[in-house]
């Protein structure tokens, strides 16, 4: 960890706080597995917002306000956390340095100054105890833009990472968010990996490949809204309202159906990724730990909510449901008890085709940053697949109807589903 802010020092240049400059934050509140990854991908093409690379969580760590260190027992974060000046203070500088606005050349010095930076930061972030040189990944992009661009991001990272794994074996593309198909063509000898990929998590396989950027003006930090895109940011909306005392403080409530996004949690807990918190021999889930190998006695994966304890030795499906329903409870207790502005998306209407040009055109302007029907069809048309475990499709979950049945039909999940607007008829759940 010492390691990291040390490099995130070098990085960062004295400057006003992220929390004194901004004027607008918007934090989208989810579960995992329902569709923020794509929300966010759509969000990126939209002008006039601002984003960090990826997840918060990686820097929530760092700063000490992620469990265990936090001392909430869960992923829980409120006001009296502020209270932790060295904390906050950390959290603030590292949010900071990567708030970002995507370019696609890497001519200019500074951009690629910074773009070399990031890069040395996020692999000590993913691969910890690996240290990278400068001038390795000097040459190593060099080596990589002589056969991709910086806007095949996806693709420049593959490059970059093969190009190291000579002196540094132990990175394995197939941790990152790039097609596997793709790795495989690349170079067919890379084994393909079981279990984590690390004894300890900064940032969650698998890892995003974010394109080069250059820092928000002023200006832009203090007049665009700043999105910031995590799951588990459901249980730390107090300390997130608290943490921007001079911005307008804005919720994205991002819902779905209970069985498609319990069903993608079920697909992530046995996917390569998604590892999140080591608890060594404690979990004993079915459907996980007898069925996924040695080291899903020791991973949890995905967020950690309040209550978590009880869950370790009930089925996975059960442990999915739970996940689900505590990240919208969460959501919707903040928003009860407290007066802040909302807007409430549905994310079957993104993936309905009749509907998603208008839900994105109402989204857009609730954020002020108005967008007129043609460029919504655009977006879509261009959209990459993101953080999938299996090919995307509609009513997925219904492979798994007679396996879901029993959780689904929970009174409390029921009254979770009303909550957020959901109807008891399935043929609507996409």
């Amino acid at each position: 960890m010492g390691h990291l802010l040390g490099l995130q020092a070098r990085v960062s240049a004295p400057s006003p706080t992220l929390r004194e400059r901004v004027k607008d934050v918007v934090v989208i509140a989810s579960s995992s597995r329902g569709g923020s990854s794509l929300l966010a991908e759509i969000l990126r093409r939209i002008p006039g917002l601002l984003h960090f690379h990826g997840e918060v969580n990686p820097f929530f760590v760092l700063a000490g306000l992620a469990f265990p260190e936090s001392r909430t027992g869960s992923d829980r974060l409120d006001a009296s956390h502020l209270a932790l000046e060295p904390q906050v203070r950390a959290l603030d500088r590292l949010l900071l340095e990567d708030c970002g606005l995507p370019v696609d050349d890497l001519t200019a010095p500074d951009i690629r100054s910074r773009f070399i930076q990031r890069l040395l930061w996020r692999l000590a972030a993913q691969w910890p105890g690996l240290d990278v040189r400068p001038d390795e990944l000097e040459d190593a992009l060099d080596r990589a833009l002589r056969t991709t661009t910086p806007a095949d991001a996806s693709g420049l990272h593959l490059r970059v990472l093969l190009a190291l794994r000579p002196r540094h074996p132990g990175i394995n593309p197939y941790y990152y968010d790039i097609a596997r198909d793709r790795v495989r063509e690349a170079d067919p000898t890379i084994p393909f990996p079981d279990g984590p990929h690390a004894d300890r998590v900064v940032e969650e396989p698998p890892f995003i490949t974010p394109p080069p950027t250059r820092p928000p003006s002023p200006e832009e930090l203090e007049h665009h809204p700043l999105v910031i895109k995590t799951p588990s940011n459901a249980y730390r909306l107090p300390f997130l309202a608290g943490f921007f005392p001079r911005a307008r403080f804005r919720v994205l409530h991002l819902t779905r159906n209970a069985a498609a996004s319990i069903n993608g949690l079920f697909d992530g807990w046995r996917h390569l990724g998604f590892f999140s918190h080591p608890f060594p021999g404690r979990l004993a889930i079915p459907g996980y730990s007898d069925v996924c190998g040695p080291w899903a006695a020791d991973w949890w994966k995905f967020d950690l909510p309040p209550g978590w304890e009880a869950f370790t030795h009930r089925p996975l499906t059960e442990v999915c449901a739970f996940q689900w329903r505590s990240a919208h409870e969460a959501t919707l207790d903040f928003l009860e008890h407290r007066p802040v502005d909302s807007h409430r998306l549905a994310f079957e209407q993104i993936l309905e085709p009749r509907t998603r040009t208008d839900a994105l055109k109402s989204l857009a302007q609730w954020l002020g940053v108005p967008l007129e029907a043609p460029a919504a069809t655009e977006i879509f048309a261009q959209l990459p697949v993101i953080m999938a475990t299996e090919h995307p499709r509609n009513h997925r979950w219904l492979e798994r109807a007679e396996m879901l049945e029993p959780v689904l039909a929970s009174p409390p999940l029921r009254d979770t589903m009303r909550r957020l607007g959901y109807d008891d008829v399935p043929d609507t759940w996409l």
